[in-house]
């Protein structure tokens, strides 16, 4: 074998080398991704008012100095991104802003609110647990951990406006504009 054969052997296997591991990797990342694919389901849409009820519940349950107030009400607003399922286990991606008011002498006060992400598990249909994701500069990696791929970008690009509150808040509270 002559220096020539050598070099086109060792291009050669290089190559074969070089090959071998990108099929590796491809199916690496294939997995990956086939591993984070969901499966949607169309017939839970109700779980996203069960998510609601129990974030009510929970958070009147935690706001102890403002719940002592006269007319204490939370308001929630949602948007649903999709519900998936995997056995028996049900998931709830969501954003929910929810605001807090009460009256105070008789004028109508903003207690505390929050507008994010979540991701809601259930089973049996009940709330199970419920992951938010991290603050400042693990957002972005750690909403792409919680969510699926089809759903992180339009989650780190949403914002829900406070409209619909805004209206529930103005009927509910509509009897301090009265002139009774």
């Amino acid at each position: 074998m002559n220096l020539n054969d050598n070099k086109k052997v060792t291009i050669i296997f290089a190559f074969v080398i070089i090959a071998i591991i990108g099929l590796f990797f491809g199916i690496a990342v294939g997995l990956s991704k086939k591993n984070r694919e969901v499966t949607y389901i169309s017939d839970s849409d109700y779980l996203y008012d069960v998510a609601i009820e129990y974030l009510k519940e929970k958070y009147t349950q935690e706001q102890n100095y403002y719940n002592q107030k006269e007319d204490y009400q939370i308001f929630f607003d949602y948007k649903g991104f999709g519900i998936s399922q995997k056995d028996n286990i049900k998931y709830a991606y969501m954003w929910i802003l929810n605001e807090s008011y009460y009256v105070e002498n008789g004028k109508l006060e903003i207690g505390s609110g929050s507008s994010m992400p979540y991701k809601i598990k259930f089973e049996d249909d009940k709330v199970v647990t419920i992951e938010n994701p991290k603050d400042g500069g693990y957002y972005a990696s750690s909403v792409k951990d919680m969510f699926p791929d089809d759903i992180e970008n339009k989650i780190l690009n949403f914002n829900l406006d406070n409209v619909n509150i805004k209206n529930k808040v103005d009927e509910h509270y509509s009897y301090l504009n009265s002139s009774d």
